[in-house]
Formats: structure tokens, sequence, C-alpha cells
């Protein structure tokens, strides 16, 4: 993308920028899900010292990476079963309920797989295109940052599954 390319996105997507969601949210405001990498090198900007034009680049990045992945997120919440009326039940509460159908369970997990390895794609060619903008040690210390994240999802992604599984 030439400079002038993206400065007229940046600045067609700066109004959309004040308005943008960022990461999709649970209803108690925790992420859903690990943040973007462009979202993270937002996040440490400071730690990367990254410039206000690259600030402003990547977040028109992020802008255009949020607007590709809205269809897939809003399919990934059509799959999400109906929630009851109410204030979520605790752990012990979900506990006492029929343990999940596990057909049911491996038939979903079929149906979403497709969508989050494309979440991941369109992250990592976005990824990609920030990466351009950056100095080489820039770009050493963001990837230790992004590795870091994924590495810490991951942690909290195997005990929440462990905590599922001793709990059937």
């Amino acid at each position: 993308m030439s400079l002038k390319k993206l400065s007229l996105v940046v600045m067609l997507v700066a109004p959309l920028l004040a308005s943008a969601q960022g990461y999709p949210k649970h209803e108690g405001g925790h992420p859903r899900g690990p943040p973007s990498s462009l979202n993270l090198l937002l996040w440490k900007q400071q730690e990367l010292a990254l410039t206000a034009e690259q600030v402003a680049q990547v977040e028109a990045l992020q802008a255009a990476l949020e607007q590709q992945n809205a269809p897939i997120q809003e399919q990934l919440e059509a799959l999400r079963p109906p929630r009851p009326p109410g204030p979520p039940p605790s752990d012990a509460e979900r506990m006492k309920g029929p343990p999940p159908d596990t057909e049911e369970m491996r038939a979903l997990r079929q149906q979403v797989e497709p969508l989050f390895t494309q979440l991941r794609a369109n992250d990592e060619a976005a990824y990609a295109e920030a990466e351009k903008l950056l100095s080489d040690s820039q770009k050493a210390r963001a990837q230790e940052l992004i590795a870091q994240e994924r590495e810490q999802h991951q942690r909290r992604h195997e005990a929440m599954r462990q905590r599922m599984q001793n709990n059937l």
C-alpha cells in the first residue's frame, strides 16, 4: 500500500476509530479470546517506541481488520447458545446442570474451527502489513510481546478446559 493510499485510508477510517470496539467482549467487559496482534502493538506503543505516524497507520490497519472480521464475529455469535435471562450462573450452578452433549459440542467445534482459522489468518496478514512499518528492533520486541500474549492465552484456555473436564 502506497503512503498516499494509506494516508487516504487513515483519513477515511479516523471517524470509525472513535467508535471502534476493539476485541469482542463478554457482557462483563472481559475480552473474548486474545487481542489482535495490532491491538497489542497499540497497547504497547510506548514500550515499542512507535511514532505518531506508525500509531496512525496501525490504527488504520486495525480498523480495517475489525471491518474484515465483523462478518466472522457475527457468525460466531450466531453459533453461541442463547443465554437465559438474568445474571449468568456461577461455576457451581453451571456444574449442577446436565452435562453438555458431547456430540453436540463436537459438531459445534467443527463449525467454529474454520471461523477461528480465518480470524487467525486475517490477524497474521494484518500483522505482516504492520510489521513493514516497524524498525528491526521494534519488530523483534513486537514478536516477543505477541508470543507472550499467545502463550498466556493458551495457558488460560487450557486451564479452563481442565476445569470443564474435571467438573464433568
